[in-house]
């Protein structure tokens, strides 16, 4: 969920045969730019592979990407799949590992620990699989904040969002045909949102008995808005950057957030991760995810979008380094 600023210079590297370009048209990233040796296929990918190096036996067409259907298509929206497939796994990963702690209980005391750990993680691997394609954003309120500080275009927040939002909702659905036979040993068949057979809490965020909505709207906005202030300074080559390691860092990051602050409320930090499974365990449980503590849900859903700008707001007022060429 990095980010739209530019990653490193805009000078050119050569590495077997790729030179890389400073692209102003998505947010400044560094984007491999490739020439094949198919004449028919002479446009930039994001990525070499072995059998478009010269000298390699050419493939079987079954086996080579770039004769698919709709590969033109499929390259065209690259970047909305990329945020797909990346939320996908992060949800994917982070709903998984919720739900192992709630149907195995061997690890109970450590368990809060492993939802953490297994969120970190996963948002990890979802940042390798996207952030090279789409600045893996992976989080409507990271999107959006990008675009009010005009680091990224307007036009395509809507199709990220909804990217994200399908994503997280396809993860949800994935892995309840993992478990089902679990949560049918676990509730009798009975699906139940809350209470000792209780699993609404596999699939998004309610707060913790007890806690206040404005108390839980502040947990939410704050997290979220370190969330972003800390990603801008570890991805600003102006400061100290977590240069080429940026997914661990972030992945880092949400651990600390959620082991830290986050047990108040499950830092949902992210619409797309709280409001896509959200929708489908409405499937489970009918109407209840969205009326369940005072109509709740509203919470995850808006206040990371507050939290993002403010976020961004105070890492660009009080910590975004002078511009050089102002110093004396």
């Amino acid at each position: 969920m990095p980010p739209s600023g530019a990653q490193g210079t805009g000078e050119q590297h050569e590495r077997y045969g790729v030179h890389w370009e400073h692209d102003e048209e998505h947010g400044g990233h560094l984007h491999p730019k490739i020439t094949l040796h198919h004449p028919e296929h002479e446009v930039p990918i994001s990525q070499t592979a072995d059998y478009e190096l010269e000298g390699l036996a050419e493939v079987h067409p079954i086996f080579d990407p770039l004769k698919w259907p709709l590969y033109s298509f499929r390259y065209k929206f690259r970047e909305y799949l990329a945020e797909f497939w990346g939320t996908f796994i992060l949800v994917f990963f982070g709903d998984g590992v919720v739900a192992t702690t709630v149907f195995n209980k061997t690890n109970a005391p450590s368990a809060y620990l492993s939802i953490t750990f297994g969120w970190g993680v996963g948002l990890m691997m979802a940042l390798y699989c996207s952030m090279g394609i789409s600045g893996g954003h992976l989080n409507p309120a990271v999107t959006f904040g990008n675009a009010v500080f005009g680091k990224f275009a307007w036009h395509r927040v809507p199709g990220f969002i909804f990217s994200q939002l399908l994503g997280a909702f396809a993860a949800a659905a994935t892995l309840y045909g993992i478990f089902k036979d679990q949560m049918d040993r676990f509730d009798g068949g009975r699906r139940q949102l809350m209470g000792p057979q209780g699993t609404g809490g596999i699939w998004c965020t309610y707060a913790q008995p007890g806690n206040g909505k404005w108390f839980s709207v502040w947990s939410e906005v704050v997290n979220t808005a370190v969330l972003l202030f800390v990603i801008y300074a570890i991805g600003d080559p102006r400061m100290t950057p977590a240069k080429n390691h940026l997914p661990i860092a972030i992945g880092l990051l949400v651990f600390a957030i959620g082991l830290c602050t986050g047990w108040v409320t499950g830092y949902a930090i992210n619409p797309a991760r709280d409001f896509g499974p959200r929708i489908f365990s409405t499937i489970l449980y009918g109407k209840e995810p969205f009326t369940y503590g005072g109509h709740y849900f509203w919470v995850p859903l808006s206040m990371p979008f507050v939290g993002a700008i403010v976020g961004i707001f105070f890492y660009q007022f009080f910590i975004l380094p002078e511009n050089k060429d102002k110093k004396k």
